[in-house]
Parts: C-alpha cells; structure tokens; sequence
C-alpha cells in the first residue's frame, strides 16, 4: 500500500479517453477483483480517481467477478442504466459481462494467459482511445 503506484502508470491514452467518454455523457466504474482500498489508492494516485463515479472491490462486492452482482453493484453505485458496457482484459471480465448480459470490449494488452482476441469479446481493441466510438455507437 505504501508503494501502490510506485511502477505502476495508466496505459497511452487511458486518461484522455475517460475524460471524453465522462464529458459525453457516459457513467463509469470500476469492478476489480482487487481490495476496495487498494483500488481507491491506486486510482488517486493516478490522477484517475476523479473519472469515476464507483469503484467496487471484490470485498465491496455481493461477489466478485465473474459473477454479475459485481457489475450490476458498480452499475447501480454509479447511477447508470441499460445500454452498458464491460471493458476489460481478461476471461473474468469477459465471463463477468456475458453473465450481466451486457457487450463486451477488451483490450489486448492486459494480463490474461489467453491472448484477447481468443475468448470471444464483441469487440478486441488495441488502442484506448478506439473505445470511445465504440461505446457511444451503443
């Protein structure tokens, strides 16, 4: 906790594209399987936290992904409603949204053993700033 973000830094364009998706309109949280706190920590340190209107922890969570009460929890904190939108870059997250029944976008350089563009998203992204029009297609 003393060190959270010691190494750690947002991936090329990560900032920019919360705040356009923020300024257009879009609710966002975070659902991690992460502690509660750390994630707090860490998004703050960041200069992140500010782009999110819930960050649910697993041990914030009813339960934690891939279960859909983690999502529908993070939905609800955040205020937003049907069309939603997982985002992520792992099968957790990808089973975590096909169980809430919502799309899935992932990212291809996270830190899953299974390349992303093998577990079946709707969408693979290489680049950040390429959710923005898929999100407001939605």
């Amino acid at each position: 906790a003393a060190h959270i973000a010691d190494k750690s830094r947002p991936f090329a364009g990560v900032p920019d594209t919360l705040a356009e998706l923020r300024e257009a309109g879009c609710r966002l949280a975070v659902a991690t399987n992460k502690p509660q706190d750390l994630s707090e920590r860490l998004l703050a340190a960041l200069s992140l936290a500010h782009l999110f209107d819930a960050v649910v922890g697993r041990d914030a969570a009813p339960r934690p992904k891939p279960h859909p009460s983690h999502l529908y929890h993070a939905l609800e904190l955040a205020g937003g409603e049907a069309p939603a939108v997982m985002v992520g870059d792992s099968a957790t997250d990808l089973d975590a949204g096909r169980a809430a029944e919502i799309p899935v976008i992932l990212v291809d350089y996270g830190y899953t053993p299974v390349p992303a563009h093998m577990l079946g998203a709707d969408q693979v992204i290489s680049r950040f700033d390429r959710l923005v029009p898929l999100v407001l297609s939605r």
